[in-house]
């Protein structure tokens, strides 16, 4: 039986002060620590191996950056847009991205731990080879998300849109996606292998085995 998630929230203290995001720039090693920054656009630019520790981020935007081998702990997002940012090789940890804008994201050989995407579309996204342990996927629109050779461990998606979804060569050993909905999805029978899937999904998937299902 799939075992509930157990992730760790972001500590974050009691209260932050107004942070500016040019301080990031400015920064030699380009680090912010213990902060909050509402309403800042940072789109289209390259900014590699940034720090990013105790942050509330509110309705900002960084579509289409580059962030590669990002540091991002302890930090919640919120109603921020992150289209087609790349994330690839970033360390995240103990973060929470709620009502965020996530299409066409690039989280590839990125290290997620006890991570919680919420509310968040993610359609177009892709996590191929990443490192997802402790992460909670609630009420997400993921469809045609890449998430081809991850590494799950203590992984949920609870209500999430999964059509078109490609899972080839990860395993879902110990998920449940009996919540997820989908059209068509492309996974292995290999990856099923200790999943709990519903009644509904447990058909079609007899199905593309060529069994013959009698009601």
């Amino acid at each position: 039986m799939a075992t509930k998630t157990k992730i760790i929230a972001p500590q974050l203290p009691a209260v932050l002060e107004e942070a500016d995001w040019e301080d990031l720039l400015k920064d030699e090693d380009h680090e912010l620590v213990s902060g909050m920054i509402s309403g800042a656009h940072f789109e289209h630019e390259v900014m590699e191996r940034c720090t990013l520790t105790k942050m509330l981020f509110r309705g900002c935007s960084f579509a289409h950056t580059t962030f590669e081998r990002m540091d991002m702990t302890d930090t919640v997002l919120e109603n921020c847009d992150l289209s087609n940012t790349v994330m690839t090789k970033g360390i995240i940890h103990r973060v929470h991205f709620k009502d965020c804008k996530l299409i066409g994201i690039n989280l590839s050989k990125a290290n997620l731990g006890s991570v919680t995407f919420e509310n968040c579309v993610m359609n177009l996204s892709d996590l191929v080879e990443a490192s997802i342990k402790q992460v909670k996927f609630t009420g997400c629109s993921m469809q045609t998300a890449n998430f081809y050779g991850c590494k799950f461990k203590d992984v949920e998606l609870h209500e999430c849109d999964l059509n078109e979804a490609d899972f080839t060569d990860t395993s879902l050993k110990g998920m449940d996606i009996s919540t997820c909905t989908y059209e068509r999805i492309d996974m292995p029978m290999q990856a099923l292998v200790g999943c709990t899937v519903s009644t509904e999904q447990a058909i079609g998937f007899a199905k593309l085995l060529g069994l013959k299902v009698k009601y």
